[in-house]
């Protein structure tokens, strides 16, 4: 993928990002912005890198989820057969903790 492709999915993907912290909108992306500032998430260009490798398609929608004092990248995508997925990774480590097709 070119430098343009790249720069248009993490837009792409920045434009789809849905923070659910349970505060108000602003307070959400202060907390990810936080979070990621001081390296406690990973950024979200490398977790869709790592997204698309382990399930090559086209990001649908991100989140930024916090379960059981853990934080998580939700992230849904349609592969090239049309068939969506949800994936599940440790938003510190980047591991992928859980694959799904979507229902």
């Amino acid at each position: 993928m070119g430098r343009l492709g790249i720069l248009t999915s993490t837009l792409l993907g920045a434009a789809l990002l849905v923070l659910t912290f349970g505060a108000g909108a602003e307070d959400d992306h202060d907390r990810a912005r936080r979070l990621r500032d001081a390296d406690d998430i990973l950024p979200l260009e490398t977790l869709i890198e790592r997204a698309r490798t382990e399930r090559p398609g086209r990001i649908l929608e991100l989140k930024l989820k916090e379960k059981k004092g853990r934080v998580l990248y939700e992230v849904e995508l349609i592969d090239e057969r049309g068939i969506v997925w949800e994936l599940y990774f440790d938003a510190r480590s980047g591991e992928l903790l859980k694959s799904k097709q979507d229902d």
